[in-house]
């Protein structure tokens, strides 16, 4: 039986005679006991300030809680609203596997599993809405749900996707890769700031269930960057909610940096084979909608051991030369070669050459130039460089100094577009 099939097999029993809803609430967790019941109770708060005569679903996908995690949920809910329950690991719904990176942010295992479980009962009960929460978060209060769910239900919005303060440099994954790569290839201003939580429409909920991704190779990368990257290239009504500072209890422990790159980056390589015809003739950028209160940058945050990246990056060069041999283009590699010679106050990474890098490595795995997940780890020095780089030429300044330098590196990604579609067909 398919996972689908058997998750509204699961579902069709706790619901009894329940055929249709206006909002789904989806929340996966993972000994989430200590956070998860205040999250319900301001998910709850929230609802009934927005939609206070919607007919709702909570449901939980779960990855095989010891600690009374679904008690604390039946508990927090209360009579108000029909609850399900879905086990999607530890012997539950998972068939394939899981992301690279084991645990995200959310801390839940197999998260895309969980949020494949949420789109079904979604698309069987013809679900208008459908929002989907962290549950070790600490900072979500009921105003989230005028942020997520509410453009959703009166404005017609397919997709809003959170977008956080930050401290400075936290999230530079994200502004020096997956923002400036996605908002050149596809044409939007989306910050991809992912986790936390989302806000779907029905109608986006079953086109993420006709995809591919959630079997083979695309199974094995992170959903979050899958989410938007699909929204947008499919032309959905596509925002960003503005949510303040988020606030969440984090359990991660030895996640290696290469793993973390791998997913994000792997998963935004993997659906460019998919949407090329898509993102080959888009040029420039539009901005999208934001709900909630205007963004703002984040705080200065703490000290960044910018000579600990810059070593990384050295010793990235004496040890992976064979592989980026492969990967980059020789005047890519002659560029990166001389960024060997420099100290670690003097380096500067050229926008230029880090634009470059990107769309080298962006070529090699369309190529299979080596192995892909090999292809992707080897990156990191490359990405600490970077990194480094955007330290030292804004650590002096202020917080916005952060943001118009990520702004001018995504200018440079959409005018240097031209050298990826040039190579992408014919190699």
């Amino acid at each position: 039986m398919t996972m689908t099939k058997t998750v509204w097999r699961q579902v069709r029993q706790q619901v009894g005679d329940i055929e249709k809803i206006e909002v789904l609430v989806g929340i996966p967790t993972f000994n989430n006991a200590e956070t998860v019941g205040p999250v319900v109770k301001a998910v709850k708060a929230g609802i009934n300030k927005v939609c206070p005569d919607a007919s709702v679903l909570v449901v939980n996908a779960d990855a095989g809680s010891q600690d009374g995690t679904r008690e604390t949920i039946k508990q927090a809910v209360g009579p108000d609203a029909p609850t399900a329950f879905v086990q999607h690991l530890e012997g539950g719904l998972l068939s394939g596997p899981i992301s690279l990176q084991a645990l995200s942010e959310s801390g839940v295992p197999g998260r895309e599993h969980a949020f494949r479980a949420f789109f079904t009962i979604a698309e069987e009960l013809q679900a208008k809405a459908c929002v989907v929460v962290d549950a070790n978060l600490r900072s979500l209060t009921s105003d989230w749900m005028e942020v997520l769910l509410q453009p959703v239900i009166e404005k017609g919005v397919d997709y809003v996707a959170p977008l956080f303060r930050r401290a400075r440099y936290e999230g530079s994954l994200t502004n020096c890769i997956i923002y400036p790569l996605s908002r050149a290839l596809y044409g939007k201003q989306m910050r991809y700031q992912s986790g936390g939580g989302y806000g779907f429409s029905g109608k986006l909920a079953s086109l993420y269930l006709m995809k591919d991704v959630w079997e083979g190779e695309g199974a094995w990368y992170g959903i979050d960057s899958w989410l938007t990257t699909v929204a947008v290239a499919e032309g959905c009504e596509v925002s960003q909610g503005f949510l303040g500072t988020r606030v969440q209890d984090v359990k991660l422990t030895g996640i290696e940096l290469s793993v973390v790159l791998a997913q994000a980056v792997g998963a935004l390589f993997h659906l460019m084979e998919a949407y090329q015809d898509v993102w080959e003739g888009r040029k420039g950028s539009s901005q999208v909608p934001q709900f909630g209160p205007p963004y703002e940058p984040g705080p200065v945050g703490g000290a960044v051991n910018v000579e600990r990246m810059v070593r990384g990056f050295q010793q990235g060069l004496r040890d992976l030369l064979p592989i980026w041999e492969i990967i980059l283009a020789p005047e890519t590699l002659a560029g990166i070669l001389s960024l060997g010679l420099l100290e670690a106050e003097e380096f500067r990474f050229p926008e230029a050459l880090w634009v470059q890098t990107i769309y080298d490595f962006a070529l090699a795995y369309h190529e299979k130039a080596l192995h892909r997940e090999h292809l992707l780890k080897s990156l990191t020095p490359l990405y600490l460089g970077q990194t480094a780089s955007l330290v030292l030429e804004t650590r002096e300044g202020a917080p916005e100094d952060v943001e118009r330098a990520v702004e001018t590196l995504c200018k440079t990604f959409e005018s240097m577009k031209p050298y990826l579609t040039e190579r992408w067909r014919f190699p």
